[in-house]
This record gives C-alpha cells, structure tokens and sequence, in this order.
C-alpha cells in the first residue's frame, strides 16, 4: 500500500509539473484546450461491463472486470481484448495453410537508398511535441478522440500535397477514438500494411492521469508518418497497395 500511495503522490507531482510548462510553453494554448477534458474520472462506457480477455496463444480467454483488467495491466500482463472480435481468434483452417508471399530476396535496394536521402527529424518536433502535448491518449475519452483527430489533419496535409493517389480515412470503434489509415493505391489486391498505435495511458490511472506516450508509441507514430512523408515525396508507386494504419486501443488490448 505504501509503495502505491508513493506512485500516486509522485504521479499527481509529474502532472503538475507537466501542466506548468506547457502554460508557460509555445503549447499553452493547445493545453488549455486539452484541460477541460482531462478530468474524465471514469474509464469509459468500454467497461460498463465485463470484457473477454486472453492473455496467451494457448490460454483460454476470461471474463474480466475492469478491476481485474487493471490487475494484468499493473503487472505488466500483455493481454487482448478480444470481446467485439471473437470470431478473429477462433481456430482457422485457411490461416494454417497460409503461405508467405514475402520476396526470398531484396531487389529495391537501391531505391530505398535514394528515398533515405529525404529521411528527416524534423517531425519529431512538427508532430511529436504537439501530440504528446495532450493530457493523455486515453481510447474511450475526449483527449483519444481529438489527438486522433489532430493526427488526422497531419496525415492529410501530406496527402493534399501527394502527386499520387493516396486518401486518408477514420476507423470508428465501441471507443471514442478512431483509427486513422492513409492508402497508396496499388496494381493488385494485395495489401501492405505499416503500423504503429496512436493512444497512450497511464499505468496507474489509465482514463485520467498524465501520459504523454512519447515512445508508447508516439515515437512509432511519427516513425511511419515520416515514412509516408518521404515514399510521397518519392511519387511513390507500389506494385501493391500500401496502407498506413495508426491504430487506436492498442493499449487496451483492442
């Protein structure tokens, strides 16, 4: 008990901190914004009631209680919430004789080369600094839903500017906040998909303490947007569509 009372006083001192240098920052604006919608003390209707919940390949799925959910999560449990989805995890023929299509060799060697050319940090202060600039990325609150907003209007900036067909879209879920996928039309059905996960929480008060995620995963986050960033400035043209996932809930397990 006391190790966790501990927590919490050092947590409540990091959020002030937080709060006092971004009034007094270029992101005081964009903070008080933030603030009207960080004190969302319930977790969400996500959790109304019980969520099915697997922890292993080869564990049978459980019945939880968001309570129990925060056990796992403080524990450092990985976990899937597989309630909205079980027919994804249920055994499949047709996934056991899958065969990989992946090439046995790297042919594009020199294009990749001369797209690194491009390759820049500056997103990481354009995007990341304004991303994590939200209270938290809690998926079933306000702030999850207007950061993935905001992610949004980056991705379409870059798309606005594209000399290739690319279109930029939203993924709406159980939870407030939406995925976000970007698409680079191909010559086939196939599909590549680049990922990284949008929402952050924190450990101990997930839906309401400060977590700013900077690298779970804001940093993967603006790792792929700046992908995208340089194969469009490349008038990239792939043989099979290529998508851009930057999904929300990953946090929750969804």
């Amino acid at each position: 008990m006391r190790v966790v009372l501990v927590a919490l006083a050092a947590l409540a001192a990091s959020v002030s901190a937080h709060q006092h240098v971004f009034a007094s920052g270029p992101l005081a604006h964009h903070q008080a914004a933030d603030a009207r919608t960080s004190s969302e003390f319930q977790p969400g209707s996500l959790y109304a009631g019980q969520r099915l919940i697997k922890v292993g390949e080869h564990v049978s799925a459980r019945w939880m209680s968001i309570d129990a959910i925060m056990t796992l999560r403080q524990a450092g449990v990985g976990f899937m919430d597989i309630t909205d989805t079980q027919d994804l995890h249920a055994p499949s023929s047709s996934l056991a004789a899958y065969e990989s299509r992946l090439p046995s060799q790297l042919t594009q060697g020199a294009a990749v080369n001369k797209t690194l050319e491009l390759v820049s940090s500056d997103l990481y202060g354009l995007v990341l600094e304004p991303f994590t600039a939200f209270h938290n990325r809690y998926y079933d609150s306000d702030n999850g839903r207007k950061s993935s907003e905001w992610l949004q209007q980056q991705v379409q900036l870059l798309a606005d500017d594209a000399a290739v067909n690319v279109t930029v879209s939203q993924v709406q879920h159980r939870f407030k906040q939406p995925s976000v996928v970007a698409r680079i039309e191909g010559q086939t059905e196939e599909t590549v998909v680049i990922s990284a996960h949008q929402d952050s929480v924190n450990m101990w008060l997930p839906w309401f303490g400060r977590a700013s995620g900077a690298d779970d995963d804001g940093s993967g986050t603006v790792t792929i947007l700046e992908a995208l960033r340089v194969l469009l400035a490349r008038d990239f043209a792939p043989r099979h569509a290529v998508e851009f996932h930057w999904y929300a809930g990953e946090e929750g397990g969804l």
